[in-house]
């Protein structure tokens, strides 16, 4: 996850305001004609094509569960990035404007789920996936704990109007203007509401009692506010409020120790029925910025996602599909006992 806020010239002037706050779920999923077009080397990749509407391709995933794809900057490439649908904005990693050659030109604040943060920012003049081309933005620059080795970061800012699918079973991801996008037959769909033009934001429940739900694949497990844990608490649920081990969580700015979590055994959204869901639990940073301190509010990550057989986003309709496995639930698979766990956003 990752927020740009403003941007500061390294001399003495005003301070763009590029606010956009938004996020995520990465998710989506290819229909069968699109799953059967994904073959060949994960870092193959499709010319650009000036009137090209969808791309796709093979992905794989990193070594924290979160899903990469080959992706052009400036020209050059393939590189492994990302796909982070908690950030606003791309980014590439300081080895990789290294080896690019580009030069910062000024310093912007971040949102991590912690805090606000500066990272140096840089100029680049194209980023592309397959045969879609994103045009130039100036986009921050992070250190390579945040991508644990990977290349860079592929935020939604390129997904205005489009349809961002990622197929986990067989290993795709799709991007298709929403218009035009084929209808995903079978599929769970829920319907969300568009925030801040890219942040999608869902409707759950727990025993009847309404949640906000948000789906983040830039993040390998998943975090709740202090509003939902009094909730589920308010209405007798057994969350098993636990401390664990201390995990180490790397972010644009300092490294954050999470050390408490809570057990959600069921919460539905949708048609989905989501069970045995663990989250970090905590006054995150990122909750005040989109104005919901107070709001109950689970964030789900690639702990969970990676559990349904594919998920889309259509970020010109504000809808989100679901491709369910052979039964309807879902489960986290992070372990508390694991004293080398690691997360990273």
């Amino acid at each position: 996850m990752l927020l740009v806020d403003g941007e500061r010239p390294p001399q003495s002037c005003p301070m763009r305001h590029l606010w956009a706050s938004v996020l995520f779920a990465l998710v989506a999923s290819l229909a069968p004609q699109a799953a059967a077009q994904c073959s060949g080397s994960p870092m193959t990749i499709v010319e650009p094509s000036p009137d090209a509407t969808e791309a796709y391709g093979v992905t794989r995933a990193d070594r924290m569960g979160r899903i990469v794809a080959p992706v052009m900057v400036n020209g050059e490439g393939p590189f492994r990035f990302i796909i982070d649908t908690g950030a606003n904005r791309s980014a590439l990693s300081r080895d990789l404007v290294t080896r690019l050659g580009l030069v910062e030109n000024g310093v912007a604040d971040v949102h991590t789920v912690h805090e606000v943060a500066s990272a140096p920012m840089v100029q680049v003049d194209s980023i592309q996936y397959g045969g879609i081309a994103f045009g130039g933005s100036s986009v921050p620059v992070l250190e390579p704990t945040v991508l644990a080795g990977e290349d860079g970061l592929l935020g939604v800012d390129g997904m205005r109007g489009r349809r961002l699918t990622l197929d986990f079973v067989n290993r795709c991801i799709e991007i298709a203007e929403s218009r035009s996008a084929r209808r995903l037959r079978g599929w769970s769909t829920v319907r969300g509401e568009l925030r801040f033009g890219h942040l999608v934001l869902i409707e759950g429940s727990v025993r009847d009692r309404r949640i906000n739900v948000l789906l983040d694949t830039g993040s390998s497990a998943s975090l709740a506010n202090r509003a939902l844990r009094d909730t589920l608490e308010e209405v007798g649920v057994n969350i098993e409020t636990a401390r664990l081990n201390r995990v180490r969580a790397y972010t644009a700015g300092a490294p954050v120790i999470l050390d408490r979590a809570i057990y959600i055994p069921r919460a539905r959204i949708g048609e989905i029925d989501a069970q045995n869901v663990v989250a970090f639990v905590g006054d995150f940073h990122i909750f005040d910025l989109w104005g919901l301190r107070e709001e109950p509010t689970l964030l789900i990550g690639m702990d969970v996602l990676s559990r349904v057989e594919a998920l889309a986003i259509d970020y010109g309709r504000g809808v989100i599909h679901f491709k369910l496995a052979r039964s309807d639930r879902t489960g986290s698979r992070l372990d508390p006992s694991d004293e080398d766990a690691r997360v990273t956003r």
